[in-house]
């Protein structure tokens, strides 16, 4: 008798144990991602990049273009920009219902006030490393 107890005990844990590993792998797990990123001074009608530069002058107005892919329904995407290494911005969006779509993210010219070394980082939902990160300079 307490040996078929033991058996049933060690049988809901391991079963409890295996849907916690299902369920937090499908919250965290997705196989969206951003490809073909680039820096540009604007973006056309359909988002699409109208340059590709890696320089801006001070005070100007600067976008990043790219393309996400394999993106559930409501996936966060973030663009996290940098000045010499210090956060100046953070945008968050999300994608809706669409899987493969343009993407475009600005920073007003407000934010360009100094030359130096600037960056941009864009993340899919909350992952720890970013899909991409784009260098440019403002001179």
């Amino acid at each position: 008798m307490r040996k078929r107890k033991i058996t049933a005990y060690l049988i809901i844990i391991s079963v409890l144990m295996v849907s916690l590993l299902f369920m937090g792998a499908s919250c965290s797990s997705t196989t969206a991602n951003v490809s073909n990123a680039v820096m540009t001074t604007g973006i056309d009608d359909n988002y699409a990049p109208i340059d590709n530069v890696t320089e801006f002058a001070v005070n100007t107005d600067v976008y990043v273009a790219a393309d996400l892919k394999n993106a559930p329904d409501d996936t966060n995407i973030t663009f996290i920009w940098y000045y010499e290494g210090q956060q100046l911005a953070t945008k968050t969006i999300s994608n809706g219902e669409v899987s493969d779509a343009p993407l475009a993210g600005y920073l007003p010219a407000d934010f360009m006030s100094q030359p130096g070394n600037y960056s941009v980082e864009i993340y899919i939902d909350d992952r720890d490393k970013p899909d991409t990160v784009n260098q440019y300079t403002v001179k």
